[in-house]
C-alpha cells in the first residue's frame, strides 16, 4: 500500500527541497502547486530521482480559494495519507481581498491552510503527522482580537505576514491538544531562507541580494526543520534546524487564544 505525504507550495524553494528529500528516502509525495507547468516540471524531476518505488503526484491547489481546497480534498479521496506538510505561504506586498472578503495573506497562510488541514486530517493514518510552517516574525507580535481581519490602514507586508504566522502557531497548539494520541501536530520554523519569499519588491532588494542572501540558510537547510517536525515522535513542538521546544513555552491558551479558536471554528462551519 502506497502512503503519501502532501506538501503544499511544492514548487517553492523549501517545498521543492522537502519533496526531493522525501522521494530520495523512498517516500511518495503529493506535490501541490498553483502553476501546472512548474508543478509538472518538478514532478518529472522527482519521478526521475524517486527510489524504492516511490510515487509522485502533482495537484493544483489555491489556498486562497476554498472551492479549490475542497476540490483538491475530493480528488485525493481514497489515497492513503501519512503526513501533511503545510509549507505554502505568501507575504503580499499590497493589501487586497479574496473573493470571500479575506485579506490575501491571512487567506493563504491561515484560513486556507487550516481548512485544508481540517479536510485532510480525517484521512491521515493513525499516528501520522501535520506540520505547520511558522516564522520567527511571529515573535514580533502579540495575539489580538482583530488579528485575523487586518484592514488597509493597519496592513503591512512583513507585519501582516508575522501576525498570520502567530495565529497559525496558536491554532497548531490547539490541534496538538485536540488530536493528542491520534495525530502528531508540530510547527517548523525554517529561519530566514534564501528563497523568493524574502524578496520584498522594494528599492533595497538588489542591495539585500548582494549583502544578505549569501549568509542565510539554503532551502535544503530550511526543509530540514519541516522534515524533523514531520518525523518526530513528539507533538506540540516547534522545530528550528537542530533545536526544538514546546509551543507552550512561548504561547499561552488565554482568553484571546480561545476566542481566536472559536472565530476560526465558526468560519470553518461553512465548509
Amino acid at each position: 500500500m502506497t502512503t503519501y505525504t502532501i506538501v503544499t507550495g511544492a514548487t517553492g524553494g523549501i517545498g521543492g527541497a522537502i519533496c526531493r528529500r522525501i522521494v530520495a528516502r523512498g517516500g511518495s509525495v503529493i506535490a501541490t502547486c498553483r502553476n501546472r507547468e512548474r508543478g509538472e516540471a518538478l514532478a518529472d524531476e522527482l519521478r526521475q530521482a524517486a527510489t524504492d518505488g516511490a510515487d509522485v503526484k502533482c495537484e493544483l491547489l489555491r489556498l486562497d480559494d476554498p472551492d479549490s481546497i475542497c476540490d483538491f480534498a475530493r480528488r485525493i479521496n481514497g489515497l492513503h495519507i501519512i503526513s501533511l506538510i503545510n509549507n505554502a505561504g505568501v507575504m503580499c506586498r499590497h493589501y487586497s481581498l479574496t473573493a470571500q472578503g479575506l485579506e490575501q495573506t491571512m487567506a493563504v497562510n491561515y484560513f486556507g491552510t487550516i481548512l485544508l488541514t481540517r479536510l485532510i486530517a480525517p484521512r491521515i493514518e493513525q499516528g501520522g503527522s501535520v506540520v505547520f510552517t511558522t516564522s520567527i516574525t511571529r515573535r514580533l507580535h502579540r495575539l489580538t482580537e482583530s488579528i485575523l481581519t487586518p484592514t488597509e490602514n493597519n496592513f503591512s507586508q512583513l507585519g501582516t505576514y508575522g501576525r498570520s504566522k502567530l495565529a497559525l502557531t496558536h491554532y497548531a497548539m490547539h490541534l496538538s491538544s485536540q488530536w493528542q494520541g491520534r495525530l502528531r501536530v508540530n510547527c517548523a520554523d525554517p529561519g530566514v531562507v534564501n528563497s523568493g519569499m524574502i524578496t520584498m519588491h522594494r528599492w533595497f532588494d538588489p542591495l539585500a541580494n548582494l549583502l544578505f542572501r549569501p549568509f542565510i540558510s539554503t532551502p535544503l537547510r530550511g526543509a530540514e526543520s519541516a522534515l524533523q517536525a514531520c518525523h518526530s515522535p513528539l507533538s506540540g513542538m516547534i522545530f528550528h534546524h537542530t533545536h526544538s521546544h514546546p509551543i507552550a513555552d512561548e504561547l499561552r491558551p488565554d482568553a484571546t487564544h480561545h476566542r481566536l479558536i472559536a472565530q476560526t471554528e465558526k468560519w470553518l462551519q461553512q465548509y
